[in-house]
């Protein structure tokens, strides 16, 4: 018995996604529930189990090549199966059933050494001859163009394409697929779509170095997770917002939409890109809740294994780069929230207090909103009622 590995649908917002490693090659035994492959989503990367135990017999799916839910990704049977060739498995690509497949299909009936494959983003037909060449030469056949326009493109033409590559000066090619693409996307989303606007100011930092060094050794031994300052700026934020709910909130069709939660998007750098998992409830949490669902998302994050519902659904987002040796920087909206607050680096500076210099720890700290939704004044009053609670020693 032959099974379908298909594109799954990891959370009811993904679409499509890309296999970025096979875990097991064409011919070896696979098992039932062990790792198979790895995806990269539209918003999280994952690794995917196989559905049957059997033989690998034939994968369809291209490398980094962005496929919809649904989609035939490969073929597991029994040792001596009769696997059809990849070529044949082209128009299976898209999704079972009723719904249609992304790109014209083989005809029912049709040979399918008769049946034109495009080349991806040309709409160029290749002969199945040249498809498997530029899979034994690593090249993309969607960047090799044909001896003449209009004409199929053939195995001289994949050839001739890869002996120039060749010749060329090396580069490394960072696939645009996965969380790479999908920041890209948003964030000019974002521009596009927003009135943002970025106010900025230095605050003295006393109050927020002085709790954590004075809660941070019985919070570790009570708790077994190491007190940050993010942890701690994302209580003070989550608390101040229930004072300011313009800016936990969302423009929609509707009106503005107050959010009656906060939940606080915290900023995770990855290797591939950024990504923003998400922390329940944040006004309502004690310091130890949110210190420990922190660590769990971070380390999620960064072992790829968050689901879509620890992404999604975040109403105001925190993206600190003071470890990264950052002192100021501009954050863009993550859509559709309507604000994010950048918090940099804390350096001890000399500080004017009643006519004398003293030496205090400072930070910057950036708010960039939608000036749709709030207006200037208010911005600034929420950006200086959190610096003077930064600053508070009391």
């Amino acid at each position: 018995m032959i099974t379908e590995v298909r594109m799954p649908k990891l959370g009811m917002a993904m679409k499509k996604g890309a296999v970025t490693k096979w875990l097991r090659a064409e011919g070896d035994a696979v098992q039932e529930g062990a790792d198979l492959f790895e995806l990269a989503s539209e918003k999280i990367t994952a690794v995917v189990p196989a559905p049957a135990s059997g033989v690998l017999g034939r994968v369809v799916a291209e490398l980094a090549t962005e496929l919809p839910v649904g989609a035939l990704l490969a073929l597991i049977g029994e040792p001596g199966d009769a696997f059809p060739p990849r070529e044949e498995l082209a128009g299976a690509g898209g999704p079972p059933a009723a719904s249609p497949a992304p790109a014209p299909a083989t005809a029912a009936g049709a040979p399918a050494a008769a049946a034109a494959v495009p080349a991806a983003g040309e709409g160029t037909p290749a002969s199945p001859a040249a498809r498997r060449r530029a899979r034994e030469l690593g090249v993309d056949i969607a960047q090799v163009p044909p001896s003449a326009p209009g004409k199929r493109i053939m195995v001289e033409d994949v050839e001739g394409f890869a002996a120039a590559a060749e010749a060329a000066p090396a580069g490394r090619v960072v696939p645009f697929v996965g969380i790479r693409k999908v920041v890209a996307e948003r964030l000019t989303e974002s521009q596009r779509t927003m009135a943002q606007v970025t106010i900025s100011r230095e605050a003295e930092a006393g109050g927020l170095v002085a709790r954590r060094a004075a809660l941070a050794a019985g919070f570790e031994a009570a708790t077994g997770v190491r007190l940050t300052y993010t942890d701690l700026l994302v209580q003070a934020v989550a608390e101040l917002l229930a004072d300011h709910p313009l800016l936990n909130a969302t423009l929609t069709e509707q009106g503005i939409v107050c959010a009656p939660a906060v939940h606080m998007g915290v900023a995770v750098a990855l290797e591939d890109g950024l990504i923003v998992p998400v922390i329940r409830d944040a006004g309502s949490r004690s310091l130890a809740g949110i210190a420990r669902d922190r660590v769990d998302l971070a380390a999620k994050a960064q072992a790829g294994t968050l689901t879509l519902d620890e992404v999604e659904g975040g109403t105001f987002t925190i993206s600190n780069l003071g470890s990264f040796g950052a002192d100021a920087f501009t954050p863009i909206v993550n859509p559709p929230q309507c604000a994010i607050l950048g918090v940099g680096r804390i350096v001890d500076k000399p500080v004017a207090v009643d006519g004398l210099v003293e030496v205090r720890p400072t930070l910057w700290l950036s708010l960039t909103f939608d000036h749709r939704i709030v207006d200037g004044a208010p911005a600034a009053r929420f950006l200086q009622q959190l610096g003077d609670r930064l600053g508070t020693t009391g």
